[in-house]
């Protein structure tokens, strides 16, 4: 098979140009890629060719390994079907990615080798109390996306135990948001542990179709679910951020109007590798 390597902020994302055309088969896949230490990487997704995705439109569509949704992913997706089409300049190019059931516009500058993605809005926002690092971390903000579900925890040791408690804490509210007889657990569940007084947020993620937890350099559609938190009680108007983590920042919009969102964006720098055989 052929892959190319994204690197959007260190959150190295391997795209798969020959897709197994099955859940087990890019499952499977994605472990092998992601235990292979000559890529580092955090996540893979599998290019599917225009006109095979679920809406029926000639867009280009990405399946993420777990079919869940990622910012990153679909912010570096946009800017390779950018490079694979002839694209040249500051272009919007739509693209199909796995968690939405509708397309997203990636808005791309194929000279600076940026990209800037719409997040959809949050389905929800709620909290649930958890024990994290040896401590009850009391109203942890819950930002629920279609695809991804994002707990913002502040000041609290990054770890595997406390992402645990918390993510036990996160998939249980989910179950009862969902109510009887349906299953409830999100296809990605992300802890942002966020360090107020550096503003530094280190994201760990968990992909449930691949059984797999990875703190990773850098989250995009964490860096939403902040972004969307911190702003909470401004004002109309567009609020830009900066958030800073372990591969680098990654810059967030939100559009707020009336009390409500309008919309929100992650952007910034994406490198994109050749195509390698491997």
């Amino acid at each position: 098979m052929e892959i190319v390597a994204a690197d959007p902020a260190k959150n190295i994302t391997l795209f798969v140009l020959d897709d197994p055309g099955d859940r087990e088969g890019r499952a499977e896949t994605a472990r092998r890629l992601l235990a292979d230490p000559r890529f580092r990487a955090e996540q893979a997704g599998f290019v599917l060719p225009p006109g095979s995705g679920k809406t029926g439109r000639r867009l280009w569509r990405l399946e993420m390994m777990g079919g869940e949704f990622c910012g990153n992913a679909a912010r570096s997706f946009g800017l390779f079907v950018a490079r694979e089409t002839g694209l040249r300049g500051r272009v919007p190019v739509t693209i199909e990615i796995s968690g939405l059931d509708t397309p997203v516009s990636v808005a791309v500058d194929t000279e600076a080798g940026t990209a800037e993605v719409e997040i959809p809005k949050p389905a929800a926002i709620d909290r649930i109390n958890a024990g994290a690092g040896g401590m009850e971390v009391r109203d942890v903000p819950l930002i629920i996306f279609d695809g991804i579900v994002h707990a913002i925890v502040p000041d609290t040791e990054p770890g595997e135990t406390a992402f645990r408690r918390i993510q036990a804490a996160v998939e249980k509210r989910c179950r009862d948001l969902a109510g009887p007889g349906k299953e409830g657990r999100p296809a990605a569940t992300g802890v942002m542990f966020f360090d107020t007084a550096r503003r530094f947020m280190t994201p760990a993620v968990y992909v449930a179709a691949t059984d797999s937890l990875v703190f990773e350099s850098s989250c995009g559609s964490g860096t939403a679910a902040l972004a969307v938190w911190e702003t909470r009680s401004f004002g109309s108007g567009e609020h830009r951020l900066e958030v800073k983590q372990p591969g680098g920042v990654i810059e967030a919009r939100v559009c707020r109007q009336n009390g409500g969102i309008r919309g929100v964006f992650i952007g910034g720098p994406v490198t994109l590798s050749g195509k390698i055989p491997v």
